[in-house]
C-alpha cells in the first residue's frame, strides 16, 4: 500500500508531502518514511505499532477472531458503507485486515531510527498499542530527552486520555488542533 501511495503521488505530480496515518494507515506512513524518505516532509502516526509485540497481549488473537458482525454499527463499518464502491464487500475487508495483521512483520529499530522527518506519534491511553511500545518508538526517533537542556527533538508524543483505538476517531477536535500545530510549526533546529 505504501508503494501504491507513492505511485499515486508521482502520477499526480506531488514530489513531497506531509503524511498522516492511523492504524494500518500508520504502518503505511512509516513504510513510506523508511523506504521513501525524500518524499516525506512531516509524519504523523496514530497508533504507531512497529512490531507485533507492540500490541497489547491478546489483541492479535482478538483480531484473528474478528467477524464482520462484531463491528456492526461501528464508525469503521458506517464509513465503509458510506464510501465503498461495493459496500457488500465489508466481510472481504475484514478478512483482508485479519490476513494483514497475521502477516505483519514490522520494522527493525534501525529502520525506525532512520526516519529523519519530524514525527508526531499519537496513541490513546487505552489503545491496542502498549504505551511502553509507543515510548520506545518515540525514543528511537530521538524523543524522550530533556528538551530544556538539549533542545526539543524532531519527534513529539501525544497520549490521549480516556481514548481507545476505536474512540480515537472521536477525538477530532484534539487531533486537528495538535496535528495542525505540528504541521504548521517550523522544523526544530
Amino acid at each position: 500500500m505504501a508503494n501504491d501511495t507513492i505511485a499515486l503521488l508521482s502520477h499526480i505530480g506531488i514530489e513531497r508531502a506531509d503524511f498522516f496515518g492511523y492504524s494500518i494507515g500508520g504502518g503505511i506512513a512509516l513504510e513510506i518514511a523508511i523506504k521513501h524518505p525524500s518524499i516525506v516532509c512531516k509524519l504523523v502516526v496514530a497508533t504507531p505499532i512497529t512490531t507485533s509485540d507492540g500490541f497489547h497481549p491478546g489483541v492479535l488473537a482478538g483480531i484473528e477472531a474478528l467477524q464482520p458482525e462484531h463491528l456492526a454499527g461501528s464508525p469503521f463499518e458506517e464509513e465503509y458503507t458510506r464510501t465503498a464502491p461495493k459496500p457488500q464487500d465489508w466481510p472481504t475487508l475484514i478478512a483482508k485486515t485479519r490476513q494483514l495483521d497475521r502477516e505483519f512483520v514490522g520494522w527493525s529499530p534501525e529502520g525506525i531510527a532512520s526516519i529523519k522527518a519530524p514525527t508526531l506519534l499519537i496513541a490513546g491511553d487505552s489503545d491496542i498499542v502498549r504505551p511502553e511500545h509507543v515510548v520506545e518508538v518515540f525514543r528511537l526517533l530521538g524523543g524522550g530527552v530533556p528538551g530544556d537542556n538539549v533542545g526539543l527533538p524532531i519527534a513529539q508524543l501525544a497520549v490521549l486520555p480516556g481514548t481507545t483505538h476505536i474512540t480515537l476517531v472521536e477525538r477530532a477536535d484534539w487531533l486537528v488542533s495538535m496535528i495542525t500545530e505540528f504541521l504548521d510549526a517550523p522544523r526544530p533546529s
